[in-house]
């Protein structure tokens, strides 16, 4: 468990965390906007031929991504280093907001007219690769073009479909929990140690509320998150989503909707009214002062650690031991579009961007941590307090940790979606936890098939 103090606030917080957090109903849109334009992308030819020129003559490719105003600072000084080592190659950049990012993706395959190298997110990969949209980077790794030296094979698996490598991961995260310190302290309750469990958790929140006479809960109520599921499953020897469909039991997923229905019960927890405010940004009822912990991502903690005068301490999930739950997962991922006219180029960049210390060294964490162990020195040597905390807790991950799963199937957007809709009918007292379990399995099955 790792403390962190800060004296600094910004009121930008929540919307430097969320600019690539789009909300859970518009990837339900988005993926009927793929299905939608499948059929138009895929009469016009989505395999690029290739024409690539002899080494040293000028080849002009089209990088597209999504950020704020730093990400791209730095992606362009990255992209500037990668055109110095590479003069006959001319990277056209193409960035803005998340906001209609995909749909402007959509409708440039649609129109055969794709980026070469796009940055994508692991909820539609499948659904790009399964229309035949992305290049196979396999062949790339096979012509010289792109190493896989230091990259962990369950992360290059997590990224593989159908025996291709649709794409690598770019920027990784993993799961963490945070604990105001200060406010645990004032109410004299300590916070769980090292190898805590749910059960601890529970009881801390329980007494935080009690010390605090009401005034603040003990932790937010997380029966929402699909992410936070995905751990407890793991931990219970069954994955969220696999290649096939559901990897759990029901059981399962009514134990976890049980435990946070009992702490809603015992007051540990917001009640559901308070909860649905800080629905896609749980670290906001701690930096309110509403809750005295929640969950969040590692690439997030620095910002809000910034963003109060309270101490916060970041730790591993609860019941990490004996069996992990957490894993290295996709902030994002980088493909080469099977459209484009020079793979040879547009894995040039990939290879650049993901393996070179230099580029690593300029693009730092700002999309996460790099996945291949032999840049991270280079992206992290820069980091310093709380975000020095975030990759420490991230490397306990790497060295115990539980695998990556496997690319998620089509349709698993929609699913997110109905997890969290699910479960907020079972915090406003409108379904049983069992009925809620067997409907949503019923629904979940059904956007898979």
């Amino acid at each position: 468990m790792i403390l962190w103090g800060t004296c600094s606030a910004s009121s930008e917080c929540s919307a430097t965390l969320n600019e690539e957090k789009e909300d859970t109903v518009n990837r339900r849109r988005n993926s009927q906007i793929l299905a939608g334009a499948a059929a138009t992308a895929l009469a016009i030819g989505l395999a690029g031929c290739s024409s690539e020129p002899a080494d040293d003559a000028p080849v002009e490719i089209r990088f597209t991504w999504w950020g704020g105003d730093e990400r791209h600072e730095l992606t362009n000084e990255a992209l500037d280093a990668f055109e110095e080592a590479n003069p006959n190659i001319t990277v056209v950049r193409d960035f803005g907001g998340f906001d209609g990012y995909l749909d402007k993706i959509t409708t440039q395959y649609a129109g055969g007219n794709s980026p070469d190298v796009i940055q994508l997110y692991n909820e539609v990969l499948v659904e790009f690769a399964d229309r035949g949209q992305l290049y196979d980077l396999n062949d790339a790794v096979e012509a010289g073009e792109l190493s896989l030296t230091g990259w962990p094979q369950d992360v290059i698996d997590m990224n593989t479909v159908d025996d291709e490598l649709a794409a690598l991961t770019f920027g990784s995260n993993t799961h963490g929990f945070i604990f105001d310190e200060t406010k645990s302290a004032e109410f004299g309750v300590p916070i769980p140690s090292d190898g805590y469990s749910w059960d601890d958790l529970q009881e801390y929140s329980a007494a935080v509320t009690d010390a605090s006479g009401g005034t603040m809960w003990g932790t937010f109520d997380l029966s929402h998150s699909y992410q936070v599921f995905e751990v407890w499953a793991k931990q219970h020897g069954e994955e969220f989503l696999t290649a096939d469909g559901i990897g759990f039991t029901q059981d399962t997923l009514e134990e976890y909707w049980q435990y946070w229905a009992d702490m809603r019960d015992g007051g540990a927890v917001p009640s559901p009214d308070v909860s649905t405010e800080y629905l896609g940004t749980p670290y906001d009822a701690v930096l309110q002062g509403v809750v005295a912990s929640t969950f969040l991502f590692t690439n997030q903690f620095a910002s809000v650690a910034d963003s109060t005068p309270d101490e916060l301490t970041i730790a591993r999930m609860p019941s990490e031991t004996p069996t992990p739950g957490q894993y290295l997962r996709a902030a994002m991922n980088l493909t080469v579009s099977a459209q484009t006219e020079h793979p040879e180029a547009a894995a040039r960049l990939v290879n650049f961007l993901l393996n070179d210390a230099e580029a690593n060294a300029i693009l730092g964490t700002d999309r996460g941590f790099p996945s291949n162990e032999d840049v991270f020195e280079a992206a992290t040597a820069d980091l310093s307090g709380p975000a020095t905390a975030a990759a420490e807790i991230y490397g306990s991950v790497r060295e115990d940790g539980s695998p990556a799963p496997v690319p998620a199937p089509a349709g698993s957007g929609a699913v997110n979606t109905l997890f969290s809709e699910f479960a907020q009918q079972i915090q406003f007292g409108q379904i049983s936890v069992s009925d809620a379990a067997s409907q949503f399995l019923a629904q979940a099955e059904a956007e898979l098939s």
